[in-house]
């Protein structure tokens, strides 16, 4: 079943000329694009290729220029049902910083709900599974800027998660951690989505969208093509022409076998590292 359906999208931001003149500039154009409920989906691209504008369209945040976006059946252009669509998808930011909004860790995850107008006994049982699920629950009591950059983009999810969503769009969530922290992040994502939660990833990341189930891939504020993460990093040329890059083991490996070596493509460097060493042996 379709959460999420674009059909031929276009969305246009102002821009001026060289003359001084108001024109406009693309943020997405024509873009046809479906997300089943359950699945995890990478969205691709060079900076300003229209990841981050598709984000905000399917959050209702943007207005389409031309075509619909519809989440969960609701046309996100229709004013009456906007509240109800953000309530269906929550959203992530890259600087987790931005997002803090209170001094006390179990009170910023409170804000959405709050919000909503919950009832406080429920705002109690959000608050604290969804810190649960982010791993996080220990930390209700502490200062947001006392945590870890990765620790502080769980507690923004779990701020997403209070207001029950049933999808998560992680804008560049991961852009601003060190490797540690973008791991804990992505383990709670795919945490979540193994528990049935829909998940939209953007990052410019490659190794990040390995376990997804669909990438799809944008330049120029157009979707280039869509496919599984082994289907769009076999394409070479496909990602030479847009500015991207195969994960780092999957590059090396494809180079080691143009090379003669008898390996598999890998997309982990540690068993590629074998596999080498087992053909060097051999």
């Amino acid at each position: 079943m379709e959460i999420i359906k674009l059909d031929n999208v276009s969305y246009y931001y102002k821009a001026y000329n060289d003359d001084g003149t108001v024109g406009s500039a693309v943020g997405v154009e024509g873009v046809t694009l479906s997300v089943e409920e359950g699945s995890f989906v990478a969205l691709v691209g060079h900076n300003g290729c229209g990841k981050s504008t598709l984000a905000k369209l399917i959050n209702g945040l943007l207005i389409p220029k031309s075509g619909t976006v519809t989440v969960n059946g609701l046309d996100t252009a229709d004013k009456d049902k906007i509240f109800e669509i953000r309530k269906n998808v929550g959203m992530v930011f890259q600087n987790p910083d931005n997002q803090m909004v209170a001094s006390i860790v179990e009170e910023d995850v409170a804000f959405g709900p709050e919000n909503l107008g919950v009832p406080q006994p429920e705002i109690v049982e959000r608050v604290m599974s969804a810190l649960d699920q982010v791993g996080m629950a220990e930390y209700a009591k502490r200062s947001p800027h006392r945590l870890s950059g990765g620790q502080k983009q769980r507690v923004a999810i779990a701020g997403a998660l209070a207001i029950r969503p049933k999808v998560l769009v992680l804008d560049e969530s991961t852009a601003m951690l060190d490797p540690l922290g973008r791991k804990e992040v992505l383990e709670v994502a795919h945490k979540l989505n193994a528990q049935g939660m829909t998940v939209v990833l953007i990052t410019h990341f490659m190794e990040e969208v390995l376990n997804c189930n669909r990438v799809v891939v944008m330049n120029s504020g157009h979707v280039v093509t869509i496919g599984t993460p082994s289907e769009i990093f076999n394409n070479t040329a496909l990602l030479f022409e847009v500015g991207l890059k195969a994960p780092r083991a999957i590059e090396l490996s494809q180079k080691l076998i143009a090379a003669g070596f008898d390996i598999a493509q890998q997309s982990d460097a540690r068993i590629l590292g074998g596999d080498v060493c087992q053909n060097l042996k051999n």
